[in-house]
């Protein structure tokens, strides 16, 4: 079967699913291998289209979703795998012309007002405007317009092979003072802890709404999302399998998956297709 009879896998997320070959996390590290889009899509015998990027968020994996349906043709499964609910992201054409980038997916600026890394953000702001944004945007705020994006992709979906599942933890850690990502990523769930009451509200959000029945959860790798009550995401499940994370991560200061990790969620992410549409 010729490549462009083949059906096509669309994998959409943040730097869990982009094929990035350089970090600046880890920049010792050769980044350049296979990620978990085209090693499902050699399983499945589709052609693989990675529309990942790194450091962004839910604004832009439902809107590159909705701008991809009425682009692509020949879908044979669409996996979206969700971000940090925190993140916000924005179009910005002045951005996308001054880098001479013409394709729209390039145009989106991420902003994390959850964690102070002016450094990494286009547009950064001082931190008392960081922290009457996170009044805003509030764990309760998040965890409902996560949901809604949820739903619409669903429904967008209704007539479309498609999976979804939480790639990154979901309310994030939110922070005001700089913290290295050793010390980040060393304390594991530890650092969860402090936050514990952040993500009870987003449980008890998710859990009261009525669009909480409304998911598919056959269609929701993982879902309810949240380990308190059942559900994972993708570095749950990958910590579960090496809690320690020396063999699926890339290091301990970078919980991006390695390799093996990509695998992992490969296999994951196709057993779910296997018992959906098989």
């Amino acid at each position: 079967m010729s490549k462009s009879s083949r059906k096509k896998l669309i994998a959409i997320g943040c730097s869990f699913t982009e094929h990035y070959t350089t970090s600046s996390i880890s920049p010792n590290v050769d980044h350049n291998f296979p990620r978990w889009p085209q090693v499902l899509a050699d399983k499945l015998n589709m052609e693989c289209i990675n529309l990942g990027k790194s450091g962004i968020g839910n604004d832009y994996i439902l809107a590159t979703l909705i701008d991809t349906l009425l682009t692509e043709k020949n879908i044979g499964l669409v996996v979206l795998m969700w971000s940090e609910w925190h993140r916000m992201d924005f179009q910005h054409v002045e951005f996308a012309n001054k880098l001479l980038i013409h394709r729209s997916d390039y145009r989106w600026l991420r902003f994390h007002p959850h964690r102070n890394n002016n450094e990494a953000e286009m547009f950064p702001v001082d931190l008392n405007c960081r922290t009457s944004m996170l009044q805003y945007n509030n764990s309760y705020n998040v965890t409902m317009k996560s949901l809604r994006q949820f739903l619409l992709a669903q429904m967008l979906l209704k007539d479309i092979p498609y999976l979804m599942i939480q790639g990154t933890q979901s309310i994030s850690v939110v922070r005001t003072k700089k913290i290295s990502r050793a010390d980040e990523f060393a304390k594991g769930r530890q650092r969860w802890q402090k936050h514990r009451e952040q993500i009870r509200l987003a449980t008890s959000a998710m859990l009261s709404s009525k669009i909480y029945d409304e998911i598919n959860e056959d269609k929701f790798i993982g879902w309810p999302i949240f380990w308190g009550i059942g559900g994972h995401n993708v570095g749950d499940m990958l910590d579960k399998l090496d809690p320690e994370r020396e063999n699926l991560r890339v290091s301990v200061t970078d919980s991006h998956p390695n390799a093996k990790g990509h695998k992992v969620v490969a296999e994951e992410i196709y057993n779910a297709y296997e018992k959906v549409y098989k």
